[in-house]
């Protein structure tokens, strides 16, 4: 039996059309939950500006600063006159402890390590590939920063666009609920309905719910990671003409000189030989053959150089050869890796944008669908039951469709990071 309901108030779906993608300003008066995480929108904030505070903040910072502070020091000792310490040498001998005739002896001077042919010039060769692999870190690094801010912008636009649908079709329910309410108690409607009615608020209210929470995550998260409660006002980007993983990609060029970095540490391994290096000792000696006479002087010169010793000197050089091939190995992976993921970005573009078409025409089917069904209800010729399955369908449309338009936004955000486009 179908009962008309001669005062229910137009019931649509258009609602849905005015929802923001992106709100950073969500009235806290609607929370859900008692926790809740604001954002200020800042229009004067870009991408840019925001991924080089959170650079500032990042953690690993601090291992830039370390690189920069080591390649200094590798300078200062390549480009030292000595590979070492000199040192003071002074020696006293006499015979006082047996025939104590007056013999004396006393020796003095300095001696100074020497560079051994081609130390030098591989020291400073690493020194100069631990500047470049320090510079090429801090761009890595804020490369690897850009990715963290990009996914959760664009995690919290979804995360908007999921909670101010959600609140939409909360307050649509609420509205029906009541209005039900009033049928019922006027005589119009069984109360089987207004139990379905309040049944289907509720479920939507969880669903409300869970959407807030989940926004409150991604918020936090962002905080988290910026440091900051403010946000962009707009952050879309255009898609790079890039095509492919170039060599000066900023992930890439920071493994690639990390891997001639360790080259050049290897030579200056084999170059060192574990600090043993040739030295000379300039100095004087005086002698007093007998107590009595006069002092005899003269001039003392020693050179010291090492050889041999390639068996002691092999754990070293292997253990240099294991960090370089490890350097190499991590390059080749990560070359694979972002080949792997430019192609996952180029399908998710394609597969997203010919979704979004599609979901955007099942949208304007579901919404027509809704109107007529809603006519029908009006006058009688539906059930509740059946309204709000056709009224679930639509809902599904309509948040598949908005949140596809997200989705590839993100998508040219994810495209940008992979192919090495920074904001």
């Amino acid at each position: 039996m179908f009962i008309k309901l001669r005062h229910l108030p137009a019931l649509s779906l258009s609602v849905f059309l005015g929802a923001s993608p992106f709100c950073a300003t969500a009235d806290s008066n609607h929370a859900a939950i008692e926790h809740y995480d604001q954002l200020i929108s800042d229009p004067g904030l870009n991408l840019k500006q925001l991924v080089d505070i959170a650079t500032e903040v990042y953690p690993k910072l601090a291992v830039a600063g370390a690189m920069e502070e080591e390649a200094g020091a590798l300078k200062r000792r390549g480009d030292s006159w000595m590979p070492g310490y000199p040192q003071l040498y002074a020696q006293y001998i006499d015979d006082s402890l047996s025939r104590d005739r007056g013999i004396k002896q006393v020796q003095t001077g300095i001696q100074m390590p020497l560079w051994m042919w081609g130390q030098k010039a591989a020291g400073q060769h690493l020194a100069e590939q631990a500047a470049t692999n320090a510079a090429e870190f801090q761009r890595a690094l804020r490369y690897e920063v850009a990715g963290l801010v990009r996914e959760l912008l664009w995690e919290i636009s979804l995360a908007e666009s999921r909670y101010h649908l959600a609140k939409q079709v909360y307050d649509l329910s609420t509205r029906l609920t009541d209005t039900v309410r009033l049928r019922v108690d006027a005589g119009d409607l069984a109360r089987a309905d207004l139990l379905l009615a309040q049944s289907d608020n509720l479920e939507k209210l969880n669903a409300f719910t869970e959407t807030e929470a989940n926004l409150m995550h991604a918020r936090q998260a962002y905080i988290n990671l910026t440091r900051q409660e403010r946000i962009p006002g707009a952050y879309d980007e255009q898609r790079s003409p890039r095509t492919d993983i170039g060599g000066d990609h900023p992930a890439l060029a920071a493994a690639s000189t990390a891997v001639e970095r360790a080259r050049a540490e290897l030579e200056w391994v084999k170059k060192s030989k574990q600090g043993n290096q040739p030295t000379v000792l300039v100095g004087t000696q005086h002698d007093w053959f007998q107590r009595g006479q006069a002092r005899d002087d003269s001039t003392n010169l020693v050179v010291q150089v090492p050889f041999g010793g390639s068996d002691y000197n092999a754990p070293v050089e292997a253990d240099a050869n294991v960090k370089l091939s490890h350097a190499i190995a991590d390059r080749d992976l990560l070359a694979r890796q972002l080949e792997r993921s430019l192609h996952e970005a180029k399908h998710h573009l394609e597969v997203d944008k010919a979704q979004l078409g599609v979901a955007v025409e099942r949208k304007k089917l579901a919404e027509r669908h809704f109107e007529i069904s809603r006519t029908s209800f009006e006058a009688g010729e539906m059930e509740l039951l059946d309204l709000l399955k056709i009224e679930s369908a639509a809902r599904t449309a309509i948040r598949d469709a908005e949140l596809l338009a997200i989705q590839l936004k993100r998508d040219t955000a994810r495209y940008n990071q992979v192919v090495g486009e920074m904001p």
